[in-house]
């Protein structure tokens, strides 16, 4: 009998690491459950194309971090790792590459960057507030191709102080049926699950502390999901 039962604890044991391992994911989007920075994800290089005449690179500023805030791919072979907000506000960053430009960063802040940056990731908070900003070198100073500055933070209450900048950027945009003007102004104030790519912006510390509390940015935004009778629906298809 003794034996019979020690076989079921670990037989029991062995299914629960099991499914621990293979995680939470649903309709191929989820990869991780713990909300936790993930470990051994992909950096895929960025897939972007030219886009109204204007290349990846844009027309000035910094080529490297326009090629990526141009980026169009879907996630990490589709999918998404699941990370906390309050997490991705904790991220660090070496102190030298703010506001210099990338082909100046030394290799050691290249790797440190490196090890965050490029992810696939998918949040869930609250917007307080967005913007369509203006013109800028990744979209080739465009008047028509502008970016959506938004402030997502873990709280409806929080201060700007305390949030994420993420951003809808005009190649991404065109993809999204649903990504109107008015569906994105209607995000104000509501509660929603983000997908996109994890990217270092290091070139506004000037605004940290004042209206963002990191310089990592979810940049660009993929997609995104609101809360809707319990569940989380795509404003694709609102």
């Amino acid at each position: 009998m003794w034996r019979v039962q020690r076989f079921s604890v670990s037989l029991a044991l062995l299914v629960v690491v099991v499914l621990a391992a293979c995680g939470g994911g649903t309709s191929g989007q989820q990869t991780s459950t713990s909300g936790g920075f993930p470990t051994g994800a992909a950096h895929p290089a960025p897939v972007d194309k030219t886009f109204q005449g204007c290349p990846p690179t844009g027309d000035g500023g910094d080529a490297q971090l326009n090629t990526r805030k141009n980026r169009i791919d879907d996630g990490e072979g589709g999918a998404y790792h699941d990370v906390t907000l309050s997490t991705l506000l904790g991220l660090t960053w070496p102190q030298g590459i703010e506001r210099k430009q990338r082909v100046n960063w030394s290799s050691a802040d290249r790797a440190a960057v490196a090890q965050d940056e490029g992810i696939a990731v998918r949040t869930t908070g609250y917007i307080l507030d967005l913007r369509h900003e203006g013109t800028e070198s990744p979209n080739c100073h465009a008047v028509d191709f502008r970016d959506y500055h938004v402030w997502l933070a873990a709280n409806p209450g929080d201060a700007k102080s305390h949030a994420m900048v993420i951003e809808v950027t005009p190649r991404v945009d065109a993809i999204r049926a649903g990504w109107t003007s008015s569906a994105l102004s209607a995000l104000k104030g509501k509660q929603v699950r983000i997908s996109g790519w994890l990217m270092m912006d290091q070139e506004h510390p000037e605004q940290l502390n004042q209206t963002r509390a990191t310089l990592w940015e979810i940049h660009p935004i993929i997609h995104i999901e609101v809360r809707q009778n319990g569940q989380w629906t795509s404003i694709d298809s609102r």
